[in-house]
């Protein structure tokens, strides 16, 4: 007669406790995180501002090219050029030595 009366409370606390643990599975599971893209920071600059060094890249491997805008980071390490050749504008990047940077 006792066995009846375990068996049942034992059955039902195991069904109870798997509940618990389920339920702190997908609680633990739902910690994603949302990052956003970091959008550089640009500021207007003078074309005369430049640095020689931008300019001359500008001159070689651009020839006939003019540069519309340019733009640079706060700390000045990389540049932002609007160009145009003929018909053709292009957005392109370069560092502080002229070096053109891929993005």
């Amino acid at each position: 007669m006792k066995n009846l009366f375990v068996l049942p409370v034992v059955a039902f606390g195991l069904l109870v406790g798997t509940q618990g643990i389920n339920a702190q599975e997908t609680a633990s599971n739902d910690n994603t995180e949302v990052t956003a893209p970091v959008q550089e920071k640009y500021i207007d600059l003078a074309v005369e501002n430049l640095p020689q060094k931008v300019l001359d890249a500008v001159a070689k491997d651009f020839a006939g090219a003019t540069i519309e805008q340019a733009a640079a980071k706060e700390d000045a390490s990389e540049f932002k050029l609007i160009l145009k050749q003929g018909e053709k504008e292009m957005e392109v990047y370069c560092d502080v030595d002229g070096n053109w940077i891929t993005k």
